[in-house]
């Protein structure tokens, strides 16, 4: 009979303890891409007419060039 505990106990800890491991890599992984997530929102570019520097998701965008604002998207770039 306590044999029998002590093999139901052991099973029971087991497959606790696979469990745990199974959620700890799902979370880890989804650790890893919004890490990844934020490196690629944190990349920061220049813009092409008054070479300053902001986040690529704020750029302002014409002919594969990034712009700060419309004004100077407008303008173009300086040269």
């Amino acid at each position: 009979m306590l044999l029998r505990v002590v093999i139901i106990s052991l099973a029971v800890i087991a497959g606790l303890w696979l469990l745990k491991r199974a959620f700890s890599k799902r979370s880890s992984a989804k650790d890893a891409q919004s890490s990844a997530d934020t490196v690629a929102q944190s990349k920061l570019i220049q813009c092409a007419h008054c070479s300053a520097r902001l986040p690529a998701t704020d750029a302002v965008w014409r002919d594969g060039q990034a712009y700060c604002s419309m004004t100077h998207r407008h303008l173009g770039p300086k040269g």
